[in-house]
Formats: C-alpha cells, structure tokens, sequence
C-alpha cells in the first residue's frame, strides 16, 4: 500500500515480521520509517508531513539495529508543533480496536532535533498514553528490529485527510470522550492573543475579547492548559468561536455533533482554511459558520484606529447571531 496524499487510504492494517524501525538522520534528511526483513521499504509506514510531503523511504542504516522484543504498533511521527502532533503521531492509534491480540507497545519516530521525549513529559504525553490505551511508547531513536511491526494506515492527517475514516473518527471520540469528562461553559472564544510570536496571533484580538466577553463567551487560551482540560472545555460548549489553527485540529474529536462553531479565517492559504472547516463539519458532525474579514488583515503600528477588516468581522459576527 502507497499512501496517495490526495486520497485518504481506506482503514487497513499492514504486518511485517522482522521488521526493522529507523529514525530520522537530521532536519534536512527525513527519510525514516520500516524495512521488511528483506531490506526493502514498507511504504506504508510513509507519514504525511504536508499537504502533499511524505517522509522519504528509508535505506538500510550503517549502524547495526538493536532488537525490541514484541509486537509494536507504528504510530507515525512526533513533533513538538501542536496541530502536527496531532495530525501525524495519532492518527494510525485506530487499529487499537481492531486488532486480535494487543501489542507491546506503540513505536514512534521523534522529529529529528526535536526533544519529543520533554513534549511527552511537559504537555502530550497524557493525550497519547489516552488514546495508546495506556501502552508503552518507544521512541525510535536508533535502528531498532522487532519481532513484528504493526503498520495501521492513517486515519486522517494534513489537507485531504483532514476529515478522517469512520475508524479513527470513532475512535478519537469513544477513547478521548470516555477519559475526560466535560467540563466548562457552553459558549467558548478560543483566542490566540498569549501565543508567543506575532505570526501566530490575530492582530487587534483584544478588541475581538471584548466583544465576544460581553456576548456571554469565555475567553479560552488554551496554550494555558493541558491537553485534558482543553478536552474538557470543547466538550462542554455548544458554541465554539475563533481563528483557524491548531485548537480546530483537537475540538473536532471530541465536541458535540451539532456544536455551532464559528470559524475565523485568519490566513490566505485558502486550501489549509478549507481543510480546517472540513474536519470540524466532517470529524465533529458541527454547524459550522465562517468569516473571512480578516484572511488579509496584516499588523499596524497603530493600535488605536480599528482598521476596516474589523468592523466588516463585527457586522459579520452579528448576523452569525454571535455577538
């Protein structure tokens, strides 16, 4: 199986025995992934990075392959961004539920320099072992051979995937709704003003708090959160507004079929904006309503004077009936 990056694979499991896991060289050479017990790659162990970027296959590696004794789940690759996390580390964790016998552990390939080790320990570490069902997880570091590899197809991933099979959508939604309760209020305004960089933020946000604070909404950072109190609040709401990002990668698993989301278009790439709205109406079955005021809005030195892509975001959140 060749995964097709414009084509979501339908859900089917792939067994190699003997088979040997290789991380990835460094930032500039992502060839990572499995070798069958003849040396050759197993495509289906390609991770989608991008729209349409998949790890390279890789070669057989200089350095000799230690042996992990067991059966091990590949589940992809991890990466300290957010919404990749997401995207690329948990989307094969499906195959869990349907698999005769449980496997030792869940096997994943870290981004080359990156410490996904201290990601897991500091923020998603209580996401993965959820949705790993509790298994242990190796970090394939250095060329490691197991007894027999577990290769899933992703369930859903960047772009084209975004939408999910019936598989990993109900998986996500049975295993992360079952751990976390919901808790929070029913209207929610997640926010990216306290992101780090400028680039990740909405110019003028502030302004947008205030508005929807004194429509009755929560004003919700979820960078200030775990990832289990995150859950928590998007199952809780009935009303979920704010700009495009990562927080519309993980709400999707777990709102309510028939949450009214309220998506903010806050970047040109129409077709990442697209993928977005298609997971939250696809993957979490809501009612979902649009702006583009400010896909174009760029940040001014002066804060005082709202520019026009605000007033026209303020008509258009008053005829969505938010404000």
């Amino acid at each position: 199986m060749t995964p097709d990056a414009r084509s979501l694979p339908e859900a089917q499991i792939t067994y190699i025995k003997q088979a040997t896991l290789l991380p990835m060289p460094g930032a500039q050479d992502r060839a990572c992934g499995i070798l069958d017990a003849d040396g050759a790659p197993v495509h289906a162990a390609r991770t989608l990075l991008s729209a349409s970027r998949f790890t390279p296959d890789p070669t057989p590696s200089e350095t000799p392959a230690t042996h992990l004794p067991g059966r091990w789940l590949f589940a992809g690759v991890g990466r300290h961004h957010f919404g990749h996390f997401l995207l690329e580390a948990l989307p094969r964790l499906w195959a869990l539920d349907h698999l005769s016998t449980r496997p030792d552990g869940i096997a994943l390939i870290p981004m080359a320099g990156r410490d996904i080790a201290a990601v897991l320990r500091r923020r998603l570490g209580p996401l993965l072992d959820i949705l790993g069902q509790h298994l242990p997880v190796h970090l394939v570091e250095t060329p490691v051979q197991v007894d027999e590899a577990i290769i899933p197809s992703q369930g859903f991933g960047h772009l084209h995937w975004t939408h999910g099979t019936p598989e990993a959508r109900s998986y996500m939604r049975t295993h992360l709704c079952a751990a976390v309760p919901a808790d929070g209020p029913e209207k929610l305004y997640v926010s990216r003003r306290r992101l780090k960089t400028p680039a990740q933020q909405v110019p003028h946000e502030q302004q947008i708090e205030r508005w929807m604070s004194h429509a009755g909404f929560t004003i919700f950072h979820p960078e200030r959160h775990t990832v289990t109190e995150q859950i928590a609040r998007y199952r809780a709401a009935r009303v979920i507004v704010g700009p495009d990002g990562s927080a519309f990668h993980l709400a999707p698993f777990v709102m309510q079929p028939g949450t009214r989301v309220g998506l903010i278009q806050r970047r040109t790439r129409q077709h990442v904006f697209d993928a977005i709205a298609r997971q939250i109406t696809q993957m979490g079955e809501a009612d979902l309503w649009t702006s583009a005021a400010l896909s174009h809005l760029t940040d001014t030195p002066d804060d005082s004077t709202l520019p026009p892509e605000l007033h026209r975001l303020r008509a258009d959140l008053r005829a969505g009936g938010f404000i």
